[in-house]
């Protein structure tokens, strides 16, 4: 997974979660050799150890937030720091799965989608107890349900997006909404056209309120616009197959866009991060973009 917070857009640099590596790396613009800030290789539960980190974020004074997934908890790596604190674990009060993607809004706020319960919690500053804000009643493919999600997006008016990678759509909640809105994808209809999705697994939306799917596995970018019934476009990946061709993919993972409206694609099975020129940025409050 990727971040792209204003301190790293000021700073010309992007993190990013190695997960098969238990590391959290650095790059600087221009540079294809990384710095690890968090994390030593090494699958752990120690706080200098990750195992297997999905989401990451970067908080408003540079610290950076990790899903550390196979670890049921959320740490928190202070700048300049590599050993982290842990702001949630599951436990009898605030049960945590297999965490994966992760935002943090401008009150360091934090948004995670935790797919082994099919929902995406809220936690509030120095609350280890998580809110459900989706997803509450089940995995299922109800409009109040949500099945394996993976990816969430959440804009400056705290409506929150969902990749429901099962239900193979995107839903949208207003802010207090029980109940989402299909936004891109039929559900639980998987398939190839331009109105499906074969796993949706990561989501973000641009300034215009346009979105942008990874649809992993069809190894492509989709971009809605706000006509539900128009389908998609593809983006990125509109060859029809995998490769490691500069307008191919294998499996994207997560997108974010920097300052200048680059988008940038976690292509996970070519293990590259690829940059392609979209359109403008987007306004979003979420500090990880």
């Amino acid at each position: 997974m990727l971040t792209y917070h204003q301190r790293e857009r000021e700073n010309g640099y992007n993190t990013t979660a190695d997960r098969n590596n238990n590391r959290i790396v650095r790059y600087y613009t221009n540079d294809t050799i990384g710095t690890v800030v968090a994390g030593n290789s090494t699958p752990g539960n120690s706080p200098s150890e990750l195992n297997s980190p999905k989401g990451i974020a970067v908080d408003q004074y540079g610290a950076i937030i990790v899903a550390d997934s196979s670890n049921y908890r959320i740490q928190r790596f202070p700048l300049g720091s590599k050993v982290d604190t842990t702001l949630a674990i599951n436990s009898t009060i605030n049960i945590l799965g297999q965490v994966r993607d992760l935002h943090i809004n401008v009150n360091n706020e934090i948004f995670v989608t935790d797919s082994e319960y099919s929902h995406v919690l809220k936690y509030y500053p120095n609350n280890g107890v998580g809110v459900i804000l989706a997803g509450n009643y089940g995995s299922g493919s109800a409009a109040n349900q949500l099945s394996s999600p993976y990816g969430n997006f959440v804009d400056g008016n705290e409506t929150l997006y969902v990749a429901d990678t099962g239900n193979s759509r995107v839903q949208m909640y207003l802010s207090g909404a029980t109940s989402g809105t299909t936004v891109a994808g039929i559900t639980s209809s998987s398939g190839s056209s331009l109105m499906q999705f074969n796993s949706p697994i990561a989501v973000i939306v641009d300034n215009n309120g346009y979105i942008y799917v990874a649809d992993y596995g069809n190894s492509r970018i989709i971009k809605w616009t706000t006509n539900y019934s128009m389908g998609g476009i593809c983006v990125v990946g509109c060859t029809g197959t995998v490769g490691v061709a500069a307008n191919q993919l294998d499996s994207p993972r997560d997108l974010k866009f920097d300052a200048a409206g680059n988008l940038y694609v976690s292509d996970q099975n070519n293990h590259r991060i690829q940059k392609y020129t979209i359109q403008q940025p987007t306004s979003s409050c979420s500090a990880s973009k």
